[in-house]
C-alpha cells in the first residue's frame, strides 16, 4: 500500500511540476549577451584585424582566427567566466546559403549509435574544421589553465557550434562545456541526435528571433529537430519567452508560432538582441 501511495504521490508531483519546467530553466541574459557579441565578432575578424570591433568585448582575450573552407572560427579566453570561447561565423552570404541549403542526412556513428543522423553538409563542414579547432583549444587550455568551453555561433555558425558541443561529449574530449548559446540556428539532426544530445545534459540555449526563417530549416517533416532550450525574442527584441520544448517537440507559442507560412524573415535573422548580425552588421 505504501508503495502505491508513494508512486501516486510522485505522479501527482510530476504532473504539477511539468508545466513549470521552463521556469526552472536558468536563462542567463548577461551570458547570452556575451555570446551574441562573440558570434557577431566572428563576422568582423580577418587575419589583419585587431580586437577593436563594436562587439569585441574587452573581457575577451582574442587569440586565434581559423579561416578555412569558407568558414571562420574565432577563439580566445573569456575573463569573466574563466573559459575558452569558440565563436563560429555564419555564411558570408546568408541569402544564398539558405537558398542552396541541402537536407540530405549522414549517419556517421554506425559503430554505436547507428540511428543518429545529422545534416550532411553541416557534419562534413564541422569535420573539416575539427582538428584545427581542437589544436587551438589544446594550446589555450594550457595557456589559461582551464578546460571550460564557451561555444557560440550565428546561423550556419550555430549549426557548427551545436555539432562541436555534441562532438566533445560523444568522443569524451577532455573539456567541460560551460555553455552552448546559439542564434538563429537551423535544425541540425534527427530525433535520435536530439535524444542523445539531451542525455548528455549539455547546457544549451538556442535563441530565436520572431519570424527568423533559418530556425525552420530543414523542416520537421524531414525528421529534423531542434535541441532544447529555446528562448524566443519578440520582434523589437525587447522581451522573450522561455519555451516549453522537449521530447522532439517545439513550443507552438515560440518560434514555431509563425509556421507554416510566416516564418520567412531574413531581417529577423540578421538582428539578435539588438545586435546587427552578419557581414554588414555591427563591426
Amino acid at each position: 500500500v505504501l508503495f502505491y501511495y508513494t508512486m501516486f504521490s510522485l505522479h501527482t508531483i510530476l504532473m504539477g511540476v511539468l508545466p513549470f519546467l521552463p521556469m526552472l530553466f536558468a536563462y542567463d541574459q548577461h551570458k547570452t549577451q556575451v555570446a551574441v557579441n562573440i558570434s557577431q565578432a566572428a563576422y568582423c575578424m580577418n587575419p589583419f584585424s585587431e580586437w577593436d570591433c563594436i562587439t569585441c568585448d574587452v573581457n575577451n582575450d582574442y587569440e586565434k582566427l581559423i579561416d578555412k573552407n569558407g568558414m571562420q572560427v574565432i577563439l580566445g579566453y573569456n575573463q569573466e567566466y574563466g573559459a575558452i570561447f569558440i565563436g563560429y561565423r555564419g555564411s558570408e552570404n546568408i541569402q544564398n546559403w539558405i537558398s542552396n541549403l541541402q537536407v540530405s542526412k549522414i549517419y556517421p556513428y554506425n559503430n554505436s549509435d547507428e540511428n543518429i543522423a545529422l545534416e550532411k553538409g553541416f557534419y562534413n563542414l564541422f569535420q573539416s574544421l575539427k582538428q584545427d579547432v581542437y589544436s587551438v583549444v589544446e594550446i589555450l587550455v594550457d595557456k589559461y589553465s582551464t578546460n571550460k568551453l564557451f561555444i557560440t555561433g550565428h546561423s550556419l555558425g550555430a549549426a557548427m557550434a551545436t555539432i562541436n558541443a555534441f562532438d566533445v561529449k560523444y568522443h569524451s574530449e577532455p573539456y567541460q562545456i560551460l555553455s552552448l548559446i546559439t542564434f538563429g540556428s537551423p535544425r541540425v539532426g534527427n530525433a535520435a541526435f536530439v535524444d542523445k544530445f539531451s542525455q548528455y545534459g549539455i547546457s544549451s540555449t538556442p535563441v530565436t528571433h520572431y519570424y527568423d526563417v533559418v530556425p525552420h530549416v530543414p523542416e520537421n517533416f524531414l525528421d529534423y529537430y531542434h535541441v532544447s532550450q529555446e528562448v524566443w525574442f519578440n520582434e523589437p527584441n525587447s522581451d522573450y519567452i522561455i519555451c516549453s520544448d522537449g521530447d522532439n517537440k517545439e513550443d507552438p507559442q515560440c518560434s514555431d508560432a509563425c509556421s507554416p507560412t510566416k516564418c520567412t524573415s531574413i531581417s529577423d535573422h540578421l538582428n539578435y538582441m539588438k545586435i546587427n548580425m552578419g557581414e554588414g552588421g555591427d563591426c
